[in-house]
C-alpha cells in the first residue's frame, strides 16, 4: 500500500454505510465535492487543502463533465501524460512525477469512494504508469568544513534560533518539527526530545490565504523520542533557563511559534554572512543522517527511528549510497587479499 492507499483508507475506515447521495451519472466535479466533504474530518487540514487545490486546479477543469461512470483507466493515463507535457497552470510546460502523483491521489481517492458507495466498478490502478522520473535522486550534504563553519556560527549566536539549527545538524529534526518544539517537549534530565507536532503554513482555498497550521508531525512514524548527544544538551542548557512556561514555543519563547519560512530567512541570512551561501535547511537533516551512516557503530535501524522513517529500507534507499571516501575505504580493506 503506498502513502496514497493509506492515506485515503483513514477516512474510509470510518466510512458510514448509509447510500450514497451521488449515483454513477453523477458528474465527476459532484463526486469531488462529495469526496473532500467526507474526507475532511479523517486527513490533515494541510492534505485536505492539498487534495482540494488539486481537484479544483486540475482534475475538474480536465474531468470534471464526464459522468462517474465513463472515467476509464485510459481517460487517468492520458490526463497523466497531459499533466506532465503541459500541467502547469502558467503554460510554461509540464509537471514533476511527483506533482503529478500528488494530484493523482485525490482522484484516485474520489473514484474509490464512490466504488466503496457501491456507485461504480473498482478501476484497476496497477496498470497505470507514470513518466519516467529524470530528476536526480542525490541527497545533498554539508562538507565536513562547511558542518564546522556552521557549529562556528551556532556556538558564536548562541540563541534559541541557532540552538534550533543545531537539533536539525546533530538531531535529524526537520524544520517544522523545530518551529513545533515547545519546552515541555525537552527533558533535559534524559537528553531527550519529544517530537509530537510540526508547523507548516498552506493554502487555503476558500480564503484564498494562507494559513499557519501546529498539527501532528509529517507521518505517523515521525512521532518519536529522540536522544540527544550531551553536548546538544548543553547548548540548549545555555539558551533555557528551567523557569519558561511549558507551553511556550523554544524558537520563540511565547506562545506564538516561529513560522518555518521566516525561519529560513534568517538561516540564509546567518549563513550568507558566513559565507556559506545556498544552503537549504533541510540539507541539514541531510548531513546528519550522511554523518551517522558514516560511523561505524551508528546501527541503521537506530538512525530510522531517530529520523522518523516508516523503515529501514526507506532510509537505506535515501542514504544508503556511501560517498567516494568510504568506498575507497572499504576496498582498501581487499588489500590483505593480494
Amino acid at each position: 500500500m503506498d502513502a496514497c492507499e493509506k492515506i485515503i483508507d483513514i477516512g474510509f475506515i470510518n466510512e458510514a454505510k448509509d447510500n450514497a447521495d451521488f449515483t454513477e451519472n453523477s458528474t465527476l466535479t459532484t463526486l469531488m465535492q462529495k469526496f473532500l466533504k467526507y474526507e475532511k474530518d479523517f486527513v490533515k487540514i494541510s492534505t485536505y487543502s492539498a487534495w482540494r487545490s488539486s481537484a479544483y486546479t486540475h482534475i475538474i477543469p480536465a474531468l470534471g463533465k464526464k459522468r462517474i461512470k465513463d472515467v476509464k483507466i485510459q481517460d487517468i493515463q492520458d490526463f497523466i501524460i497531459y499533466l506532465y507535457k503541459n500541467g502547469r497552470i502558467d503554460g510554461t510546460g509540464g509537471l514533476s512525477v511527483k506533482t503529478i502523483r500528488d494530484i493523482i491521489c485525490p482522484l484516485r481517492g474520489g473514484l474509490e469512494y464512490a466504488f466503496r458507495r457501491g456507485v461504480i466498478g473498482k478501476l484497476d490502478w496497477g496498470i497505470i504508469k507514470y513518466p519516467k522520473d529524470c530528476a536526480p535522486n542525490r541527497v545533498v550534504a554539508l562538507s565536513r568544513e562547511e558542518q564546522q563553519k556552521l557549529v562556528q556560527m551556532i556556538y558564536f549566536e548562541c540563541n534559541n534560533k541557532s540552538v534550533g539549527i543545531a537539533l536539525m545538524l546533530f538531531a535529524g529534526l526537520r524544520v517544522g518539527e523545530v518551529c513545533g518544539l515547545q519546552f515541555k517537549d525537552i527533558s533535559l534530565l534524559n537528553n531527550t526530545i519529544s517530537v509530537n507536532k510540526t508547523v507548516q503554513r498552506y493554502y487555503d482555498c476558500v480564503s484564498g490565504k494562507t494559513k499557519i497550521n501546529v498539527g501532528e508531525p509529517k507521518t505517523e512514524d515521525s512521532n518519536r523520542e529522540v536522544p540527544i548527544p550531551h553536548l546538544l544538551a548543553n547548548l540548549i542548557k545555555q539558551v533555557a533557563t528551567g523557569k519558561e512556561k511549558p507551553d511556550l514555543f523554544f524558537l520563540t519563547g511565547t506562545k506564538t511559534p516561529y513560522e518555518p519560512r521566516t525561519y529560513r530567512q534568517w538561516f540564509n541570512r546567518k549563513t550568507e554572512k558566513a559565507g556559506l551561501s545556498h544552503i537549504k535547511m533541510h540539507t541539514l537533516r541531510h548531513t546528519f543522517a550522511t554523518r551517522a551512516i558514516e560511523i561505524p557503530e551508528f546501527d541503521i535501524k537506530s538512525l530510522s527511528e531517530i529520523l522518523g522513517h516508516k523503515n529501514v529500507s526507506f532510509t537505506l534507499n535515501v542514504y544508503g549510497r556511501a560517498n567516494l571516501q568510504q568506498k575507497r575505504k572499504c576496498m582498501e580493506l581487499m588489500n590483505d587479499l593480494l
